[in-house]
This record gives C-alpha cells, sequence and structure tokens, in this order.
C-alpha cells in the first residue's frame, strides 16, 4: 500500500517526468528503474493522454536510453518496452504535421537489428510487446477504437513483422555452431514468441475463450497466403524443433499448433492437401525421433499440435495424406505409451483422447476407399487406457499417490471422450472389460471370505473395481441410437448385469464396512444406464421377453401377471400429468381394455373357452385396479366408473359366480372391488344428482353375497388349503366392506328406505362368512385379522342395531372374538377390539340411561337396545373377562395403545362397578399389608372426579387418571415387599 501511495504522489507529481529521467539515468538499484518504467506506463495510459510532443519524446527517450543500456535487467527492459508498445498502440491514429507519427516504429526497430546480438534482441522485444499490445483489450476503453487500431495494425505492418521474424530465424539456423550461444538461445526465444503473437492475434475480433483453446481456428488474412503456401514455412518450425533445446522446441511446437489451426478457406483443396502433407510429414519425422518430447512442456504442446489436425482437417482428408497409415501407427503407438506411464503430464492426456474421439466420431461419414484403420488401433487405446488404470491402483495406494480418481473433474472429462472411442470395435471392448471384470470381482469375493482379510489387498481390488465400474457406465452411456444393434445392447446388458450383481455383493458388506469411491462410482453407472436405456429410447429397446406379466409372449405363467398392477399404475400417472378432464384422451388410453373386455363378452356368449377367458379376466382386473389405484381425482375416477359401469362390471360377477373355487382368477377381481371401493382424496364424493355411490355399494354387495354363498359351499377344507381357497378372499370382502362402510358416500339408511336389500344382505354375508371361520384362524392370518377387525370396528360404529339383531350365538362368537383380540401383539387389531368394544359399551350404558326416559320417538331404539340389554344379563361374564383383560393389561403389561385401551375400561366401569370393587378388593389383599394403603389410594385416584356418564370430557379426565393410576401402580408393585407380579394376573 505505502510502494502504490508513493507511485501515485509520483505520477501526479508537476516533476514526474523528470524525475523518471532522473532514476532511470542515475538510479543504483534496478527496482529504482522499475519504478520510472511503471510511472511512465500508468502516465501515458491515462485517460487523458499528454500532448504528442511529449509523448514523442518519452518514446524516442526510451528507444535511446534502451539502445545506450542493453545490458539492463529483463524485466527492466520489458517495462521499457511496455511503455514503447502502449504509446504506439495509443497514438496509432495521431498526426503531426500530416504525418502517422507513431507507425514507423518499424524503421526504429530495424536500427536496433543492425547492432549487436543484445540490441537485435531488444529490436525483437519491441515489436513482440507491441504486437501482443495491439491485441490486447483495455476494458476501460471504447472497445470499437480497439478494434480499428488492430485491425489497421493487422493491415499494415502485422505481415511485415511475421516476414521479418521468419526471416531473423532463417539466419538464426542457419548458424548451427553457435547456436549453443546463450545469446543466441535468447534471441531465437523472443523470436519465436514474436512468430506466436503475430499467429495468436484476433484477426477479426472474435477470439474464442482461452479455456477452449483445442477448438480455436486461426483466421487467418487472405494476403498471408503466400507465407504459408511456401514449404519451407512449415519447414522451418519443424527444424527450429528438432534444432533447438526442449525450452526452445516448445516455443516452435506451439507455432505450429497455430500453423495447424489455419482456417481451411485460406486454401484452395490441392493447395490444402499440400499443406497438410507437410503438416502430417513433420509429424511423422517428431514421432520417428521422439527424444525431444521427454520434456514434459514439449510433449503438452505436441498433445495439442495432434489434437488440432482433427480439430481443423476431416478424417477423409487425412486418409488421403500419403504417410497416413504409418503416421497412425506411430500416434497410436505414441498414444499407448503416454497413457501406460499415467504419472507423467496427465493433463496432456486430454488432448490425446481428444484426437481419437474426434476420429472415431467421424468414422461413419468417412466417403473414400482408403482405409482408415480405425478399426485396429482404437481398440488398442481403450485397451491401454483402461488396463493404465487399473495398473495405477496399487502403485496409488502403497505409495501415497494422489490418486487420479479423486480428480472427478479429469476423470469424467477422459471417460466422456474415450466412451466414443470405445465403441469402435465395440465387441473387443467388452470382452476384454468382462474378462477384467469377472477377474476382479472374483478376486474381492475370495479376499472378502478369506479368514485373514488383507485390508490393503481389499483396498486395492476395490479401487480397480471402481474404475471398472466407471468404464462400464461410460461404455454404456456412449450409445449412440443411429449406430448402435441388438448385438452392441446385449453387449451392454451383460456389463451392466455384472455392475448390478456387485452392487449386490457391496450391500451385503454395507453393516460392516463399505467404499466411498466404488459406491460414486456405482452412481455414475447408474446416470449412465438410466440417460441410455430409461429415457426416451425405452420404446426402441424394449422387447417383449422384457415385459412377460404382460402376456404377450407364448411362455409366461400366471405369477408373472402380478406386475401388471404396477406396470399401469405407472401408465395412468403419466396419463394424469395433463388429463384433466379430458374423456376423450382417456376413452384411447383405455382402448386396449376395451378391446379385451369385448372379446371376454364374446366367449361368454359363445363357444366360453374358459382357460382363455380366465386368463384375459385376471390380467384386466390387475390392469383395472392398477389404473384405479393412480385415480386419486373426482373426474377421473367418474370417467372409470362411466367407463366399467354396468356392461364390464357384470362380467367380473358372472366370472366370481363360475371360478369362486379358483383363488387365482377371483383373488384378483376381489381385490379390483376394494380398490374401487376407496374413497381415496374423496374421489367418491359425486355430486349430489348421481347415484354412482349407491350403484357401486350395490355392485359391491352382490358380488361380495356371491362370493361368499359360493366359498362356503366348499365344506371342511385342509389345513394347507384354507387360506389359498378361503380365508384370502374373505379377508379381500373384509377390506373392501370396510372401505365402503367407513367412505361416506352412501347412505345407507336409503337401503331400508326403500326396501332394497342388498345392504343387509351383505351383512349376513358378513356373518355367515365369519361363523364360518375359528377364532384361532383370526389372530392367526394377519391379514384376516387386520380386515376384519376395523371392519367390526365401523359395523359397531355406525350399524349397532344390526348387531343387536344378531343371535346370542353369533353376539358371543363376535363378543369372544373382541375379547381375544385385546390382548393381540398386532396394535391395529387390538386398537380396533378396543374401539368396537367402546361402541358396544357405549351404546348399553346410553340405553340403560334412557331406560326410565322412554318416548314414542325412541321405542324402536328403545328395542334394540333392550335386546342386547337382555343379552348382557344373561351372559355378564362376557363384559366381566373383559374389563379383567383390560385391567391386567394396564398394570401387568406394556400397553402400547394407552389411549384406546382408556375409552372402553371407563364404560366397562361404570356398567359393573360391582364386578370392579371385587377386581379391586383382590389385587390389594393379595399385597403385604404395608402396600395395601398404597395400592388403595391408587384406585382411589383413578375414579378421582369421574363422574357417572361417557361424555368426552368424562372420558379424558379418566384417561389422565389412568396414566397416573398405571405408573403409580407399577412403582408399587415394583417396590420391595410386594408379591410376584405374575401371581397377581386377573384373568388366571
Amino acid at each position: 500500500m505505502q510502494a502504490e501511495k508513493v507511485l501515485l504522489e509520483l505520477i501526479n507529481s508537476p516533476e514526474c517526468l523528470s524525475q523518471c529521467q532522473l532514476l532511470l539515468e542515475q538510479g543504483t538499484t534496478s527496482y529504482a528503474q522499475l519504478l520510472a518504467a511503471t510511472c511512465l506506463s500508468k502516465l501515458v495510459s491515462r485517460a487523458s493522454p499528454l500532448p504528442v510532443e511529449q509523448r514523442i519524446d518519452i518514446r524516442n527517450y526510451i528507444l535511446n536510453y534502451v539502445a545506450s543500456q542493453p545490458k539492463l535487467a529483463p524485466f527492466v527492459m520489458q517495462a521499457l518496452v511496455q511503455v514503447i508498445a502502449k504509446i504506439t498502440k495509443l497514438g496509432w491514429f495521431e498526426v503531426l504535421k500530416d504525418q502517422l507519427i507513431f507507425r514507423d516504429i518499424t524503421a526504429d526497430v530495424k536500427k536496433f537489428l543492425q547492432g549487436t546480438v543484445d540490441h537485435y534482441i531488444i529490436g525483437v522485444m519491441i515489436l513482440s510487446e507491441l504486437t501482443q499490445e495491439m491485441n490486447l483489450v483495455d476494458y476501460s476503453r471504447p472497445s470499437a477504437k480497439h478494434r480499428k487500431i488492430a485491425t489497421s495494425f493487422r493491415d499494415t505492418s502485422l505481415k511485415d513483422i511475421l516476414m521479418l521474424a521468419c526471416s531473423l530465424l532463417k539466419e538464426l539456423l542457419a548458424k548451427p555452431l553457435t547456436i549453443q550461444d546463450r545469446q543466441q538461445e535468447s534471441l531465437a526465444m523472443h523470436l519465436l514468441k514474436l512468430v506466436l503473437n503475430c499467429l495468436n492475434f484476433d484477426f477479426i475480433g472474435n477470439s474464442a475463450d482461452e479455456s477452449a483453446d483445442d477448438l480455436c481456428t486461426v483466421q487467418i488474412p487472405t494476403n498471408w497466403r503466400t507465407i504459408f503456401l511456401e514449404p519451407g514455412t512449415l519447414d522451418l518450425f519443424f527444424d527450429l524443433y528438432h534444432s533447438l533445446p526442449p525450452m526452445l522446441s516448445q516455443l516452435a511446437l506451439s507455432c505450429l499448433v497455430q500453423f495447424a489451426s489455419t482456417r481451411r478457406s485460406l486454401f484452395s483443396n490441392p493447395e490444402r492437401a499440400k499443406y497438410l502433407g507437410n503438416l502430417i510429414k513433420g509429424v511423422k519425422q517428431i514421432l520417428e525421433n521422439p527424444q525431444g518430447l521427454s520434456d514434459p512442456g514439449t510433449y503438452h504442446e505436441f498433445c495439442r499440435f495432434l489434437a488440432r489436425l482433427k480439430t481443423n482437417y476431416q478424417l477423409g482428408e487425412l486418409v488421403m495424406v500419403k504417410d497416413y497409415p504409418e503416421v497412425i501407427r506411430l500416434i497410436a503407438n505414441f498414444t499407448i505409451t503416454s497413457l501406460q506411464h499415467w504419472e507423467f503430464a496427465p493433463n496432456s492426456v486430454h488432448y490425446l483422447l481428444t484426437l481419437w474421439q474426434r476420429m472415431v466420431a467421424s468414422v461413419p461419414f468417412v466417403k473414400t476407399a482408403e482405409p482408415h484403420l480405425l478399426d485396429t488401433y482404437a481398440p488398442e487405446i481403450t485397451k491401454a487406457y483402461i488396463t493404465s488404470r487399473l495398473d495405477c491402483v496399487p502403485v496409488v495406494i502403497r505409495d501415497g499417490l494422489e490418486d487420479p480418481l479423486d480428480d472427478t473433474a479429469t476423470v469424467f472429462q477422459q471417460l466422456e471422450q474415450l466412451c466414443t472411442v470405445s465403441r469402435c470395435e465395440y465387441e473387443k471392448t467388452c470382452t476384454l472389460l468382462v474378462q477384467l471384470f469377472d477377474q476382479n470381482a472374483q478376486n474381492y469375493q475370495k479376499l472378502l471370505h478369506s479368514s485373514s482379510r488383507n485390508p490393503l489387498e481389499i483396498t486395492v481390488q476395490e479401487g480397480r473395481l471402481a474404475w471398472l465400474v466407471y468404464f462400464v457406465g461410460t461404455f454404456v452411456g456412449g450409445r449412440l441410437t443411429y449406430t448402435s444393434t441388438d448385438e452392441h445392447d446385449a453387449m451392454d446388458g451383460e456389463l451392466s448385469c455384472r455392475v448390478f450383481q456387485l452392487i449386490s455383493l457391496m450391500d451385503a458388506q454395507l453393516p460392516q464396512s463399505s467404499n466411498e469411491k466404488v459406491e460414486l462410482a456405482i452412481l455414475w453407472f447408474l446416470d449412465q444406464f438410466r440417460k441410455t436405456y430409461v429415457g426416451d429410447q425405452l420404446q426402441h429397446t424394449s422387447k417383449s421377453k422384457h415385459f412377460p406379466f404382460l402376456g404377450i409372449s407364448d411362455n409366461y405363467s400366471l405369477s408373472d401377471l402380478r406386475c401388471r398392477t404396477m406396470f399401469y399404475t405407472a401408465l395412468t400417472r403419466l396419463l394424469m400429468v395433463d388429463l384433466g378432464e379430458d374423456e376423450d384422451e382417456f376413452e384411447n388410453f383405455m382402448l386396449p381394455l376395451t378391446v379385451s373386455f369385448e372379446s371376454v363378452t364374446q366367449i361368454f356368449n359363445s363357444s366360453f373357452e374358459q382357460e382363455e377367458a380366465k386368463r384375459m379376466l385376471i390380467g384386466l382386473a390387475r390392469d383395472l385396479r392398477g389404473i384405479a389405484f393412480a385415480l386419486n381425482t373426482k373426474t377421473s375416477y367418474t370417467m372409470l366408473f362411466d367407463w366399467i359401469y354396468p356392461a364390464y362390471i357384470s362380467v367380473l360377477q358372472r366370472a366370481i359366480e363360475l371360478w369362486y373355487q379358483e383363488p387365482a382368477c377371483t383373488t384378483p377381481i376381489l381385490k379390483l372391488m376394494a380398490e374401487f371401493m376407496q374413497n381415496r382424496s374423496q374421489r367418491l364424493n359425486f355430486d349430489v344428482s348421481s347415484p354412482n355411490g349407491i350403484l357401486l355399494f350395490r355392485e359391491a354387495s352382490k358380488m361380495i353375497c356371491t362370493y361368499g354363498n359360493q366359498i362356503l359351499s366348499l365344506g371342511t377344507l385342509s389345513k394347507d388349503q384354507v387360506y389359498p381357497l378361503k380365508l384370502k378372499g374373505i379377508s379381500i370382502c373384509y377390506s373392501a366392506l370396510k372401505s365402503a362402510l367407513c367412505g361416506n358416500y352412501v347412505s345407507f339408511g336409503v337401503f331400508k328406505l326403500y326396501g332394497d336389500n342388498h345392504f343387509d344382505n351383505v351383512l349376513q354375508a358378513f356373518v355367515k362368512m365369519l361363523l364360518s371361520v375359528s377364532h384361532s384362524d383370526l389372530l392367526q392370518y394377519r391379514k384376516l385379522s387386520q380386515s376384519y377387525y376395523p371392519l367390526l370396528e365401523c359395523v359397531t360404529q355406525d350399524h349397532m342395531s344390526f348387531i343387536t339383531s344378531l343371535e346370542p350365538r353369533v353376539l358371543i362368537y363376535i363378543l369372544t372374538s373382541i375379547s381375544e383380540g385385546l390382548t393381540a401383539i398386532d396394535t391395529i387389531v387390538s386398537s380396533s377390539c378396543c374401539a368396537s368394544l367402546d361402541y358396544i359399551v357405549t351404546y348399553l350404558f346410553k340405553h340403560i340411561a334412557k331406560e326410565g326416559k322412554k318416548t314414542l320417538r325412541c321405542r324402536e331404539i328403545s328395542q334394540d337396545g333392550q335386546r342386547l340389554f337382555n343379552f348382557m344379563q344373561q351372559n355378564p361374564e362376557v363384559l366381566q373377562q373383559m374389563m379383567s383383560i383390560l385391567m391386567n393389561t394396564i398394570i401387568f403389561e406394556d400397553c402400547r395403545n394407552q389411549w384406546s385401551v382408556s375409552r372402553p375400561l371407563l364404560g366397562l366401569i361404570l356398567l359393573n362397578e360391582k364386578y370392579f370393587s371385587e377386581l379391586r378388593a383382590t389385587l390389594i389383599n393379595s399385597q403385604p399389608d404395608s402396600k395395601r394403603e398404597v395400592l388403595d389410594q391408587c384406585f382411589r385416584n383413578l375414579m378421582e372426579g369421574v363422574e357417572q356418564n361417557l361424555l368426552v370430557k368424562n372420558r379424558d379426565r379418566f384417561t389422565q387418571n389412568m396414566s397416573v393410576f398405571r405408573r403409580d401402580m407399577a412403582e408399587a408393585l415394583r417396590s420391595e415387599g410386594a408379591s410376584d407380579p405374575g401371581s397377581l394376573d386377573m384373568m388366571s
């Protein structure tokens, strides 16, 4: 900051120029001279320029100064030369006495070229800096002015500068004996930099981003053709490459990179072919004598040179060159050697892979008869890359080197290039990769199962597998639609299969360990696989053998058809994206199913080929269930209902009636009906003028009644047949009925009002099917219990009049099932039992409470309640047993649904206060005298503040008390001196 402050003060000082002159002439250090040069540079670059005469004086002074001081420090010389360049550029159009006074710089420079070698170097530096300055965009000044100056410089001076530089290089090359002299080397370096600046000039004002230099084309002016057409021009730089030391030969190659990038339109076709031939001849000479490529900088420039050849010339032009076969062989060998030495100049590999990628990508478009030979060399390049990366793994791990896989940006870039190369002679690539994958996967498995697991060897194998997975993902991702064949897709399948097997193996190891590099490689593979085979090309790569569940192949089984539900769910969700209210679109979507249903209807009405009809109906039921599952809006569901009712739903009814004894047929149809009854997202809330809700329930009632009556005719079944042939169908019927009763889209009172018996029939069918099932089976089969108990909860909640109308033996059966379900491990079952019991107890309690308040309006209700009351009086042990179970659960067990248990318990206590007092006394008396008072207080606290009603507020009070009661009882019974809790089980 202090130095910057001093510099600003010096620039703003009126004596700035004289002080700078003083520093240059009398400064004791090079840094004082640098300060003066920097000050002058900023002074001449200001927005308000100095007078023309002053700038001329500064320029002439510096020219004379550097001429008299040729041994200045390089950085001082560079700074002073830069001042001359800035003055020349900014005053390019300045006129004094009818002369463009700043354009005579070339004449001034030629005076330097007549002096010593040091003066030679200064003159070349001035031209080089001037060329670079003319090409440099100053964003603080108008860009239009910059282009005007640059264009004028290009048209008036740049060609002469380039020709001068080339002639000086020829003179230099003609003195091989003195070329090792340091001054001569310095001169050669500055001349090559001058040529490079000329060739790097932005000729038309559209210079590409430097980061994309491999795509650059040099827009050489047309009037430069003679320079480029002369064979000696290219020969000069190839000769310089061979003659100069590595540091300078690198610059010669940089110039050749620009020569190779010359725009194609500069030449006619014959001229371009000749020019390319000279470039290829030079490449051949370099590769035949590759000693100079041992220098990393030279090697890097040569790789750029090779990449530029394919960037600017077509493969069809390259194969026409006389030396092409030999040169492509040499380039292939050079590339293979480079890939094998993976640790040497890794950034240069990009250019080599670019060359091969573009050459292979051009193969389909080559029209010439000459062989391109890429089918011979491209697989070798791929093999070299694969094997070199696998071989580097143990070296990296054992020597602790930087892992190439950690640089994912470079890895992905190279893999993207390699994927194109790998697709040339893909069979060879796949064979190699399959062999390597199998070999390394087997070694990995052996290490995992070895008794003496070597962590280092396992890490090495995982590193190799990570590379192999990256390669598979790359090659699969390189698939091109217009060149791929079924054979190539099969090869992709072979490779992908191995990765999926590796995923399974890695998953099995997850609890113990996992390798991050392998997991990242697998994610890369999955992404490439998705893009290639799970995207737009899916319809082209899908074959009938991939969809056996659609039944379109000859070899399929009924079990395959299960996948159709999920398949049609996915299709329907895609349809729903833009369906809206478009009924025509929905009809088009359903057209294949319409045709199938019509075919089934014809079969029913004709010869009736049962097996064919069964197969079609099973598929249709699964398809429709998938579609119904995805239709979660009222509009879309209504479209489906209108499509299936009434014509096609009668076909399903007919199938249930005929094939009730075949679960393979009835199960999909019953599940379809259960799905139809689901009021998911309120999709069944039809308009008030629509009878669809009642019509749907009527169809469900018919199907359940038909199935229930028929299935009961099967008689006694063996234990292994009872679930598939009977209980599974019953559980589905119960699920469908539960959905209907709880769906809130049917007013069930309408049925009795209008004399429709469908509701009563389905409830009777429910009871008949229930009585055919043993209590043990109800709890043994999870799906059955999870459908029966929630259904019973719905029935007891809204249809207690039906429960009270049942015969005593049926009531005993239902209440016994509730009693056994209260202790079930499954919370769905136990919670539903508690809810059902609560509804029953609440109904009974309300009846008793109203017993003295009978009116004509509630006489019928009173009769229903009286039947239940009479039954309970005759069978008091039923409710008493359930009270014991609930108390036992609260006190002695891990109650996971405490709230659910509390709801019926209060009603039971209020209905059976005497029995509750007996339970209380039994428990307290079984404990030591010291604990009885504590336990008695717990029971008093349980009923504290609880009133003789079942209002919500009173229930909540009891639930809170019960939570405290449970905690206090547990503490009391755990304390010292308490009896063994196991002896207190009130159910014993």
